[in-house]
């Protein structure tokens, strides 16, 4: 895939100097995202986050979209195609999966 390509020969020519806390190499994108070997980012909010526990990376590719747990060793991936994708940002910003306080 072009895009996996292309950020492989990145992170090739960058020497990684940072870790996140699973010992996994990253380097820090223009956005400000944590971006790992494998091309996986992390969004400025999500690092954010007040229970940093909680952080999800994100590939976005040409035909479709991966996310994974950052604390997975096994680097578990959910991959899903842009329309799914598209859903599922429609849904979280519409409070679709916002939790119900009793």
């Amino acid at each position: 895939m072009r895009v996996l390509d292309d950020t492989m020969v990145l992170f090739r020519r960058v020497k990684m100097k940072k870790f996140f806390k699973n010992g996994r190499p990253f380097t820090v994108n223009a956005l400000g995202q944590k971006v790992d070997e494998d091309g996986f980012f992390t969004s400025f909010e999500t690092q954010r986050a007040p229970r940093k526990n909680r952080c999800v990376s994100v590939q976005i590719l040409d035909d479709e979209v991966k996310v994974r747990d950052t604390k997975d060793p096994n680097k578990t991936t959910l991959t899903f195609n842009h329309n799914e994708w598209r859903a599922f940002l429609k849904g979280v910003k519409g409070g679709e999966f916002d939790l119900k306080h009793q």
